[in-house]
């Protein structure tokens, strides 16, 4: 019962710090801390209090009670802390799924390779100047989540984390459009807004499992032909930019001229859009066949073009069955 009791409040505690979905405790190692009640209540207060006086109190609290608890998720966010322990993840093989968001670190440890079976890393508001390279060796990391730092480069090195589905790179320093992600043809959702992009290659035809890509608030003057190539693309971002045509080709991708009921009105989810194998490959939470637990990518399918240059657009463009455009954007739907 005490057990029980104490893995509720763990539960409770990491819930409460935006972890919403459910997560499955594995079954208690051996070699797992065993605390009293009380202890277990001080690991829980110091380590809620989240950008305190004592960040490294708050990180090794937070460690110990995962230790204890051996939940999938590690929730190390908005504790403020500069620098990690070179050693902090190890032993910790059970982490899928790891918040490092709102602190100031430019670096990770190297016992983040000790993370095995890490899915989801989220780093967003922290200060990299580069993907880091520690994360390439991690087979089976599916995203990475790192807005708002300082990045101007990502390694070729990249393209070794073969399973990665979903890089979120918005609100960084980066000057071109990375030439890894070209040899990345399982990357489905592609964030480079808010950067300092001018130019896309044409080897982004390449990126054949794209289903959503966001350039929004770049300083990019043309879109080459060949993203036409992206047969899944169903989502696609180019407010903001500098753009004075479209290619044509964007206008016969065929998930962009579907009649789709019930549309959000919005093309941008590629943040929050959700697939249906993360309950069991992040949570671990088998899920029950045939029920549908993510809203489909359909509902924000779509072009934004909003706050650019376009005067006018192919007619076929008439195809396409929600875009986002300027007043001024003409679109000839009579063929005159």
């Amino acid at each position: 019962m005490l057990q029980r009791t104490l893995a509720l409040m763990i539960f409770t505690l990491f819930t409460g710090c935006g972890q919403s979905e459910p997560q499955k405790a594995e079954p208690e190692a051996n070699n797992a801390p065993q605390y009293s009640e009380a202890e277990v209540q001080r690991l829980i207060d110091v380590c809620k209090n989240r950008g305190g006086e004592f960040p490294m109190d708050e990180l090794n609290a937070c460690i110990k009670l995962n230790k204890y608890s051996r939940f999938h998720t590690l929730d190390l966010s908005r504790i403020k802390i500069r620098k990690l322990p070179e050693n902090i993840f190890e032993g910790m093989i059970h982490i899928r799924q790891l918040f490092l968001n709102e602190n100031s670190i430019s670096a990770l440890p190297e016992s983040i390779k000790d993370l095995v079976d890490l899915k989801v890393i989220t780093l967003d508001w922290n200060k990299f100047e580069s993907v880091p390279e520690e994360l390439f060796e991690i087979d089976g990391l599916r995203d990475i989540y790192i807005s708002h730092n300082s990045v101007t480069k990502v390694d070729q090195g990249l393209k070794n984390s073969t399973k990665l589905r979903r890089i979120i790179l918005s609100f960084n320093k980066l000057e071109e459009f990375p030439a890894v992600f070209s040899e990345m043809p399982n990357l489905k959702i592609l964030d480079l807004a808010s950067n300092s992009i001018s130019r896309v290659p044409k080897e982004i035809g390449g990126m054949s499992s794209l289903i959503g890509l966001s350039l929004a608030d770049n300083k990019v003057e043309e879109v080459p032909e060949e993203i036409g190539a992206l047969s899944n693309l169903t989502m696609l971002d180019l407010s903001a930019n500098k753009l004075k045509t479209l290619p044509v080709t964007i206008a016969r991708l065929p998930n962009l001229t579907q009649h789709i009921k019930e549309h959000s009105g919005f093309v941008n989810n590629l943040t929050a859009l959700g697939f249906e194998e993360d309950g069991e490959e992040i949570y671990g939470v088998t899920l029950l066949k045939g029920y549908q637990t993510t809203l489909p990518v359909s509902r924000y399918s779509g072009i934004n073009i909003l706050f650019n240059d376009i005067d006018e657009l192919d007619k076929e463009f008439c195809n396409v069955f929600f875009i986002n455009a300027d007043d001024k954007t003409l679109i000839n739907c009579d063929g005159e």
